[in-house]
């Protein structure tokens, strides 16, 4: 695999990103909450690990209170040294301190949602990425965390339906076919809007 083609597609991605209004991020957030509420891996599970939003980036907190609403445990990741660990959302969460990118970000102190729970299911993981394609090409920031935590859920040999990924984008960010090599983890489903 070339990693000039994931840099160029990264570039291209994100400069198209650039030139969209807030609005577009804010109105794709509600149509893809929507659309999520009405799977059956998302009615089903019993955790829903999602992100927080950074700056042009769909906008995910409809689909944070939407899950809240439901009864659902939210987890939403935190960055520990290479990899990324989910911490249960709670009530305060949005007077959580700030991030570089204007992300809340869960206090240091906040004990992480187990690996092995997690795994066992029913969870549905809401994955962000740069670009995704319709066979479940993922195109994440070039950091590799989100892969290796999918690849660390894969690890304890869940059931089958344990757990579910869904990659969330624009339209504009849907491409022909994600260049992909084998650290790259994809996504069960993609819903854009």
């Amino acid at each position: 695999m070339d990693q000039t083609d994931k840099r160029a597609l990264r570039r291209a991605i994100r400069a198209k990103l650039e030139s969209l209004p807030a609005s577009r991020f804010e109105e794709a957030g509600r149509a893809i909450g929507a659309a999520l509420s009405g799977l059956a891996s998302y009615r089903n599970a019993k955790v829903v690990l999602a992100f927080l939003p950074m700056p042009r980036e769909i906008d995910t907190v409809p689909l944070v209170e939407s899950a809240l609403a439901d009864g659902k445990i939210v987890g939403v990741p935190r960055i520990e040294g290479d990899g990324l660990a989910f911490v249960r959302l709670d009530r305060h969460w949005r007077e959580w301190p700030r991030d570089r990118f204007g992300i809340p970000e869960p206090p240091s102190d906040a004990p992480s949602l187990r690996l092995d729970e997690l795994a066992a299911g029913p969870t549905l993981v809401v994955a962000p990425g740069l670009a995704f394609d319709r066979t479940g090409g993922r195109l994440g920031r070039g950091k590799g965390y989100y892969d290796r935590f999918l690849a660390s859920l894969e690890a304890p040999s869940p059931g089958p339906g344990a757990v579910s990924v869904v990659g969330i984008c624009l339209d504009e960010q849907l491409v022909g076919s994600v260049p992909v090599d084998e650290r790259d983890r994809g996504v069960d489903a993609v819903i854009s809007a």
